[in-house]
């Protein structure tokens, strides 16, 4: 019998999803409780009545959160993990990051990538599907001008768990030498640009050659090509997958009205606005409300195959397939196919450099 495993990309389950009536299309749930195991980044803090990141507040940063209660929407998808190696789950400082792994351990819900020093940061959850041992590794990008603020766990200190490749390489030869596949699941890249960067497409191949099975990336907010290296699959970005707009109020956190009525005269912009000086309603643009959910599907002839699912985020903020919608079909083939022809560039390029020495 196969087994499968399938990896949904971004999930914060607040902003304006507490008041409406439903999220989700059933036909997005069935495909969802087809596989074994689902997955997912949690890009949030969960908490409420916390104070907000004092360095991300004084820099005007996003402070991205749900409140306790919301986790119900996450239960309902049926996520079984997540990964916390992100710019946001320490939105809500150290008591909010304690508090997300709270509620995440009263809901049984595995979680990796981040933790109370480095150590657990770096721990792999480690499943057994079927026949199989399957290892998830998390990790996020910092340093970098496009992923902002993030909080790198040391020996002493929380934090998340930091994409160093030395470090990387060495947690997967390790992980593989006593799991069946290892699963990368790396925090990194540019927001809303549709190609990885030339450092993402090398260090997702180095992790390819470490003993990597797949790669499942996320943080561009955006879906990124889905490319093969040496047989292994390379999804650098998966987009949002649950991921609703969002009210914010001044400099940029988050907000929970107390009613809908608050929000009926305020104003809707699409994008990140920077800076605001007045309650806003913030609206993904549309290649935003596209996500990509890859199933990894596991065979007695220990191969995997791969199923691609689309989802959609509509207007009115339902998680649905993206079906037979061929406005947004055609401009995602377009660009994705622009994407892959400008990563086989790079690889050209590297391949130059590397026969010119």
């Amino acid at each position: 019998m196969n087994s499968s495993i399938i990896f949904c990309g971004d999930i914060m389950p607040g902003g304006v999803l507490p008041y409406q009536n439903t999220f989700v299309n059933s036909e997005v749930l069935r495909t969802l409780n087809n596989a074994s195991i689902r997955v997912g980044t949690l890009e949030a803090a969960i908490g409420e009545g916390l104070p907000f990141d004092e360095s991300k507040m004084s820099d005007r940063c996003n402070i991205i959160y749900a409140r306790d209660q919301d986790i119900t929407r996450i239960i309902n998808l049926g996520i079984n993990i997540v990964s916390l190696a992100n710019n946001h789950v320490f939105d809500l400082g150290i008591d909010g990051f304690k508090n997300t792994i709270k509620i995440l351990k009263e809901n049984k819900i595995q979680y990796c990538g981040a933790g109370s020093n480095i150590a657990e940061a770096r721990k792999p959850i480690i499943i057994k599907l079927g026949d199989y041992t399957l290892a998830i590794l998390a990790y996020c990008m910092f340093g970098s001008k496009y992923i902002g603020q993030v909080p790198i766990a040391t020996e002493v200190s929380h934090g998340v768990n930091p994409l160093i490749m030395e470090h990387v390489v060495t947690d997967i030869k390790a992980i593989k030498s006593k799991c069946d596949y290892v699963f990368v699941m790396p925090h990194w890249g540019r927001e809303y640009d549709m190609c990885p960067l030339d450092e993402c497409i090398t260090m997702a191949h180095e992790m390819i050659d470490a003993g990597a099975d797949a790669i499942v990336g996320s943080h561009p907010h955006i879906v990124q090509p889905l490319v093969k290296y040496k047989g292994k699959n390379i999804a650098f970005s998966l987009g949002n997958f649950l991921f609703p707009d969002f009210y914010m109020k001044p400099p940029r956190p988050i907000w929970y009205p107390s009613s809908i009525d608050e929000t009926k005269t305020i104003e809707n912009v699409i994008g990140y606005p920077f800076p605001i000086n007045k309650p806003t309603l913030q609206i993904w643009n549309n290649l935003s409300r596209i996500g990509l959910a890859v199933e990894f599907k596991l065979n007695h002839e220990r191969k995997i195959s791969l199923s691609k699912h689309f989802v959609k985020l509509t207007n009115q903020n339902i998680l649905q397939p993206l079906g037979r919608n061929l406005k947004y079909k055609l401009r995602l083939f377009i660009f994705l196919l622009i994407t892959k022809y400008r990563i086989f560039n790079h690889l050209y390029k590297s391949y130059l450099s590397i026969v010119s020495k």
